[in-house]
């Protein structure tokens, strides 16, 4: 029977102690989870202040971008000092400009080309002295000029004037000292190249031409006259071309001839059968001897 208790009480123990330990190692184990989540607590905020710590420089590399940016300000106001300087001087006219202003376009040339530049001349087109090299204009007649420029004619005239002289020596020539003794034509448009010489109405003042060689055509810059054989270089000097004049005969080609004849209207000679007949033999018997 005390065996019996003894058990019992022996058992009672055991379960006594069981239940005290069971809370003892919960809560070992509340400390041991409480112990590791304030570890990773305390390593993420040393981790958290180790990422927060930059701050400083955070703020200082914020200073320097400020002090940067006002480098930065101040390089662009200077740029912006500098391009408005330079705006201010692109404004402002410079001497050459004024120079320039004041020139006249067509005397755009410099000084060497004023010392070294070559004259133009006038080249007479038509008529064609390549294949007429003396043309010859007929008295009475109206005659066609056409004319063009060198390539040296760099300043062409405003104004072109074409004038006339008799044969050296002739009495129809009064005045021996100027070149031309009468005008074609007179301050013409200087784009123009061609003109139309009326020989009776453009002929020199109550002198009637006569036939002869020896004539002579002058083109010449109006503004320089004819006697000025240096107008400058690009300009037209006085180009005289040779001519010949002539009366036309070509009304008198029909003297002699009867008026009114009429060429279609002569009688035609008739011809006889016979005559064809006699031919005819007369050709076989030569053939035959």
């Amino acid at each position: 029977m005390r065996g019996a208790t003894l058990y019992r009480f022996l058992a009672v123990a055991l379960l006594a102690l069981l239940c005290l330990a069971n809370p003892s190692l919960a809560q070992n184990d509340n400390s041991g989870g409480n112990t590791d989540a304030s570890t990773e607590s305390t390593a993420t905020k040393t981790d958290n202040e180790n990422t927060s710590t930059p701050t400083p420089s955070k703020s200082r590399s914020s200073g320097d971008a400020s002090e940067d940016g006002s480098k930065s300000g101040d390089s662009g106001s200077t740029s912006s000092e500098n391009n408005k300087s330079r705006g201010n001087s692109s404004d402002e006219p410079t001497s050459a400009d004024d120079n320039n202003s004041d020139e006249d376009p067509s005397e755009s040339f410099d000084e060497s080309y004023e010392e070294t530049g070559m004259p133009g001349t006038v080249s007479l087109q038509t008529p064609n002295l390549m294949t007429i090299p003396t043309p010859m204009f007929a008295i009475g007649d109206q005659v066609v000029l056409g004319w063009n420029y060198s390539s040296d004619t760099l300043r062409p005239p405003e104004k072109l004037s074409i004038c006339g002289s008799f044969p050296t020596g002739s009495s129809a020539s009064t005045d021996s000292t100027q070149p031309c003794n009468w005008y074609i034509a007179q301050d013409i448009p200087g784009n123009s190249r061609n003109y139309t010489w009326d020989t009776v109405t453009q002929g020199a003042p109550g002198v009637a031409f006569s036939e002869g060689s020896g004539y002579r055509l002058y083109f010449f810059d109006s503004a320089y006259g004819v006697s000025n054989s240096s107008p400058g270089a690009g300009r037209i000097t006085p180009t005289p071309f040779w001519f010949n004049m002539y009366r036309s005969r070509y009304g008198l080609t029909n003297d002699g001839v009867p008026a009114g004849y009429n060429p279609s209207a002569a009688t035609a000679v008739a011809i006889h059968a016979w005559t064809v007949v006699v031919g005819i033999a007369l050709s076989i018997v030569c053939v035959m001897a």
